[in-house]
């Protein structure tokens, strides 16, 4: 073996990355067979070409050309054990001819590249001075030999890091959702780290709607607005995927029953979301059509991605409710306080000055009395405290709820929002119903909050009214348009469903269509309690 060769199979074995090694490999070959032309077509595991790799071809051809070619005509005939070595390459039976702009070629030697005993692809090398020689085969054998153990280093260092990646953005979510269980954002970091991580286009995170329906809640891609919010198929594979917890990778949207926005798109990779045996969500990713697979292994990386981001999200939500126990109990131990303490000693205050009124002149009394006024007052002050703090506050007045709401919305937008409503008539609308003024009240905490997260305004006008029947609440701004939002579709599903559960309806808009700043119109609109 010569020094050339020697240099060049250690060379290959010192090199980590996949396409330097593959480009080195074209390089050696050149070097050692003189070919004028050397390529290597990457195959995935059903031998479509995933990467192509070249030297020798004039600048710009490739441009014209624009894709690999297949195993047919010569190409077809290349061995998987073995080489095909001809004199000349258009003077074979197979030859079919050349794609238009490619360069005449002449003496021609192809064989397979194998790793771990399965075709990684085949090496081409064309258009020698002359012919190729056995020497020249010898010397493609040993060098093929050689990249296949630099080509297996590589790819298993490629599959390392890429579980390191995955491994990283779990744990980065992990401490998100701990240190904030109510940090929507997060639904957003799962939905861009799959997306990168896996080469995706298109991604969209599926979450559990109303009667046990499954929505596209986040999506990300060039096609995320149309993604957003739609209903999986009930008999669809998608859905399959999330009852059984077992991931889906196909060459195309698989099942017989595909919604159209996905119809066009290619590899189609399915990560089931569980927890606790729970199915809680579902990650679909999608490439275009032409381009790699998904492969198993990159469902069983995905699915880890997944399955710890379901675990984090139980975790956030088991944080959440026990945040929200320890509050209710500490107010509820706030509210025995009052109670024990100071409600018992205004009630004992108020009675001895009653029966000390008694006792006294009148003028004395008179302003001993007015004195048990204040007493009084501060004891139904008390109560009052005492009922908020127990979680009693659907008594409260609407307007009372939504000015508290607007206080603690300014502190997030920075300004206050410009108000119009009627409050004797919303009012109305609400009696009899506590839980519609729950709802309204959420409704409203919900749309200051989208706009404080994304809108980017410097102006916000609400409405609220309540006739005809319907109890309505509008909010707009001068924001970057609903886009800011829409690859989230809850909050905003929250919002629909709770539209949906009093016959009515929940749309999202710009305000401003075609304009820089299109704005946002949100409207919650839902039938009235009444009387």
């Amino acid at each position: 073996m010569s020094d050339a060769m020697t240099d060049a199979i250690v060379s290959l074995n010192l090199e980590l990355d996949l396409d330097h090694t593959l480009d080195m490999l074209l390089t050696a070959l050149v070097a050692q067979t003189g070919a004028k032309f050397a390529a290597i077509n990457v195959l995935d595991d059903e031998g479509i070409s995933v990467d192509f790799h070249y030297t020798g071809m004039p600048e710009g051809v490739w441009d014209h050309i624009r894709r690999a070619p297949n195993a047919v005509g010569v190409l077809g005939q290349i061995p998987d054990e073995g080489t095909l070595v001809l004199a000349d390459l258009t003077q074979h039976p197979a030859f079919q001819g050349m794609p238009k702009h490619h360069p005449p070629m002449g003496s021609f030697l192809g064989t397979a590249l194998r790793v771990r005993g399965s075709v990684f692809g085949y090496l081409y090398l064309a258009s020698k001075p002359g012919e190729f020689t056995p020497e020249d085969e010898a010397a493609v054998a040993a060098l093929a030999a050689a990249a296949a153990v630099a080509i297996d280093n590589a790819v298993l260092y490629e599959k390392a890091l890429a579980r390191e990646r995955w491994l990283t953005a779990s744990q980065d979510i992990t401490t998100a959702l701990l240190a904030d269980p109510g940090d929507e954002e997060v639904f957003e970091t799962i939905v861009r780290s799959a997306k990168d991580l896996a080469g995706a286009v298109n991604v969209a995170l599926v979450l559990p709607g109303m009667d046990e329906t499954w929505t596209m809640e986040i999506t990300a891609g060039p096609r995320a607005s149309e993604l957003l919010g739609l209903e999986l198929p009930q008999e669809g594979r998608a859905i399959e995927a999330i009852r059984s917890g077992e991931g889906v990778i196909a060459t195309e949207p698989p099942g017989s029953i595909v919604l159209e926005a996905v119809q066009s798109f290619g590899p189609t990779m399915y990560a089931p979301l569980s927890a606790e045996h729970r199915p809680v969500g579902l990650l679909m990713l999608w490439r275009d059509r032409g381009m790699p697979s998904f492969s198993f292994e990159d469902l069983e990386i995905a699915q880890r991605f997944a399955t710890q981001a379901a675990m984090a999200l139980s975790v956030a939500e088991l944080q959440h409710v026990k945040s929200k126990t320890t509050l209710l109990e500490e107010r509820q131990r706030l509210a025995d306080d009052l109670h024990d303490f100071v409600s018992q000693e205004l009630f004992a205050t108020a009675m001895q000055i009653e029966s000390i009124a008694g006792d006294l002149e009148p003028r004395l009394s008179t302003r001993l009395l007015r004195t048990l006024d204040h007493v009084k007052r501060a004891q139904r002050e008390v109560r009052g405290v005492m009922s908020s703090l127990a979680g009693h506050r659907t008594s409260e007045p609407i307007s009372e709820r939504i000015r508290r709401e607007i206080v603690m919305g300014t502190d997030s937008l920075g300004f206050a929002p410009r108000i119009q409503v009627d409050w004797a008539q919303v009012s109305h609308a609400i009696a009899g119903d506590p839980s519609l003024s729950d709802d309204v009240v959420a409704v409203v905490r919900e749309l200051l909050s989208n706009v404080a997260r994304h809108s980017e305004a410097t102006s916000v006008y609400m409405a609220i009214s309540g006739d005809e029947g319907r109890v309505a609440v509008t909010v707009s701004d001068d924001g970057i348009g609903p886009g800011g939002a829409t690859n989230r579709h809850s909050g905003t599903s929250n919002l629909a469903n709770r539209a949906l559960r009093r016959n009515g309806t929940f749309t999202l808009a710009p305000s401003r269509p075609g304009a820089a700043r299109p704005g946002t119109v949100a409207e919650w609109n839902v039938e009235a309690a009444g009387r």
